[in-house]
């Protein structure tokens, strides 16, 4: 299993150090105050209330890195960052995983979401998936990019397909990463 391989330290732009690891069962409360730091215009893509507490705790209890492998990034034990690679167990799309990804406004534009995007290719690899997909913000041009620069193609946008705070529709960008 890869998982032998952490936890591991990288090395932001700004020299900032790092540590990445799965999310572990003691991670409860960290991830959940991680979440409660994040903007709520961030959370608005989330698929999850990442506010309530239950809903971290169910995370953390159903935690099957078969299912759903969560790496965190950790600034001095502090979470800073949250990458997610969700593989499909069966059926047409079991070949397809799908990456999420959440940042510390802080730690951006310093190289870590490419890092961490780059963690989750290498993981998906080493499971044989053969796809990766993200769904990407209208207002994320930034992860667009990043996605873009990492191999990712934009193959569909969904014109109107999300609500901004205002209920204002957006359309949704789905990029892909044939392995």
């Amino acid at each position: 299993m890869i998982l032998y391989e952490y936890p591991k330290r990288t090395t932001l732009r700004d020299g900032t150090q790092l540590t990445l690891r799965p999310l572990r069962k003691e991670d409860q409360q960290a991830l959940h105050e991680y979440f409660l730091r994040m903007p709520p215009e961030d959370r608005m893509g989330l698929k999850d209330d990442v506010t309530d507490l239950e809903v971290i705790e169910h995370w953390i209890y159903d935690l099957d890195y078969d299912v759903v492998l969560p790496v965190l990034a950790l600034d001095d034990g502090r979470i800073v960052a949250n990458a997610t690679l969700h593989f499909n167990q069966i059926g047409w799309t079991k070949h397809q995983g799908e990456i999420r990804i959440t940042s510390d406004p802080d730690y951006r534009q310093k190289g870590l979401a490419a890092r961490l995007i780059q963690e989750l290719i290498e993981i998906a690899a080493y499971f044989g998936l053969e796809q990766l997909t993200a769904e990407i913000a209208p207002t994320s041009v930034e992860a667009r990019t990043i996605f873009r620069k990492l191999g990712f193609n934009e193959i569909a946008s969904l014109q109107g397909f999300v609500k901004d705070f205002e209920e204002n529709q957006a359309d949704l960008t789905i990029m892909v990463m044939y392995l």
